[in-house]
């Protein structure tokens, strides 16, 4: 699929999404679909299941995921990285203007399925939602084989429904998520189409501080997330194995010398 077919693509989803808001708002209010789409998600999976599907939209997992691929594709690495940014700018911003309360100040923890902490406050957009499809999204727009980018669309769309499956979220907030992180995605990998600075050799490695301070800030906290040290162990011990066997002649180069 060519690259200006995934673009496209992409602004489909994009005007979906951000129709799917209006429809929501215009058509039940802000909390519209919230309990369909939360008893539906009870049939899915488990509430042990859904807490750990949900951590792979946590921007710190997902930092530490790049180390799989930083040094064989340096290309992504330095999309994301630049995309990342992009989308913390845009969740900050909206988060700071728009302080959505979620569903436990309004519905109350006695009045919903709740899986994990009682968060209350900046609802809009779904954090989590935002960077599974900044991941996803830079990821799809890299990738050749339709069957390999409707499989990353659906992880994405999976994990954006774990936020509500665990009370923590309502639907127009998954929908604003992957607008605004579909949008970031394709505004950073425009912007490092033209501007390589991040696959010169240095700067590569010096961007390789991000994965790990990731991993240092998962060890310290759970920062709202459900508790799941199994899976963020196996997480940074897997992607740490992997970086360093990839960066193993850097390393040999280093202490030879």
């Amino acid at each position: 699929m060519q690259l200006c077919n995934r673009y496209l693509i992409l602004a489909v989803i994009f005007f979906l999404s951000s129709s799917g808001m209006l429809l929501l708002q215009f058509g039940g209010g802000y909390m519209a679909a919230f309990e369909a789409l939360q008893q539906f998600s009870q049939q899915l999976f488990s509430d042990s299941t859904w807490m750990w599907i949900t951590r792979f939209g946590d921007e710190r997992i997902l930092l530490v995921l790049t180390l799989l691929f930083a040094r064989r594709r340096p290309d992504i690495f330095w999309a994301i990285m630049v995309t990342a940014v992009i989308g913390g700018l845009f969740s900050r911003g909206i988060k700071i203007n728009v302080d959505a309360l979620r569903p436990p100040a309004i519905l109350g923890v006695e009045f919903l399925h709740l899986v994990g902490p009682a968060l209350k406050h900046h609802s809009f957009p779904s954090g989590h939602t935002l960077s599974i499809f900044i991941f996803c999204g830079v990821l799809f727009i890299f990738t050749k084989g339709w069957y390999k980018q409707l499989a990353l669309l659906l992880v994405a769309a999976l994990i954006a429904v774990s936020r509500v499956a665990l009370g923590v979220h309502w639907p127009i907030d998954l929908l604003g998520g992957a607008a605004t992180g579909l949008m970031a995605a394709v505004i950073g990998t425009w912007i490092v189409s033209a501007w390589k600075a991040g696959l010169h050799p240095r700067v590569h490695l010096g961007l390789l501080i991000v994965p790990l301070l990731a991993m240092i800030s998962l060890v310290s906290g759970d920062d709202g997330n459900p508790h799941a040290p199994l899976l963020v162990g196996t997480v940074i011990s897997f992607a740490l194995l992997k970086a360093l066997y990839d960066y193993r002649d850097l390393l040999l180069s280093v202490r030879q010398s």
